[in-house]
């Protein structure tokens, strides 16, 4: 999400209440149809956009091409559409909301079993159980890491502050703090069912594959399973 009226750039990983930021900060004022989030990754907004690094890794060449696609294609959200230049990348501030990667997955999971579209999207079997899922899927669409929408194309992470899902309300006072803005409220844009049991289990092979499969970002935002997942093992 670009707002050039908060002079911020807000990196919306999935699956981390982007939604909500975005709505608190007006992101979805021209548009209320399905689409309307900015998933953009850092690569795809960073001014000046440095050609000579866009072919050096497969992250890169992908999102080089996923950049130039989106200034062609007809958005849903016109702020989808919004750019930066080179002054204005520098000196925006510069933020994101990470979690942890076993809730993360499991909430991508749950939204896909609940929705025929995100199914038939990316080819996820109906009834699929999460073992399956997160073997077949870890590391595509909404599954890649975290890191690949943070890293530039130098690969270093240059935000100007991280939140956590797991702090997200003195986080986001933070957030407003750092932008000067006194009059914003977090909203919970997306719930999940209300007949939902508030404690659910993965098995422990789930569990080991989200370790290895996610162990840079665990170490980097320096997570522990059972100090700030939600999830138990079976």
């Amino acid at each position: 999400m670009i707002s050039h009226k908060y002079q911020c750039i807000f990196i919306h990983i999935p699956k981390c209440a982007g939604t909500s930021i975005e709505s608190a900060f007006e992101h979805f004022d021209a548009s209320h149809s399905r689409g309307r989030q900015d998933h953009r990754s850092v690569r795809m907004i960073q001014k000046p956009f440095p050609i000579f690094k866009a072919f050096s890794s497969s992250d890169n060449l992908k999102d080089t091409i996923r950049r130039f696609r989106e200034y062609t294609r007809t958005q849903s959200n016109p702020n989808n559409a919004l750019t930066v230049s080179k002054a204005q990348y520098k000196n925006y501030f510069k933020f994101t909301i990470v979690r942890n990667p076993w809730d993360r997955a499991f909430s991508w999971y749950k939204n896909a079993m609940r929705d025929e579209i995100h199914q038939k999207n990316y080819q996820i079997p109906a009834g699929i159980d999460f073992e399956t899922f997160i073997e077949q899927f870890a590391g595509t669409g909404y599954l890649r890491p975290q890191t690949y929408w943070l890293k530039n194309y130098s690969g270093a992470i240059d935000m100007d502050f991280i939140g956590k899902f797991e702090s997200l309300n003195q986080d986001f006072i933070t957030i407003c703090e750092r932008l000067n803005v006194s009059d914003k409220k977090l909203p919970h844009e997306i719930k999940s069912s209300e007949n939902e049991a508030p404690k659910k289990s993965i098995s422990l092979k789930a569990k080991a594959f989200i370790d290895n499969y996610y162990q840079e970002e665990i170490a980097l935002f320096n997570y522990r399973f059972e100090e700030h997942c939600s999830l138990v093992c079976r």
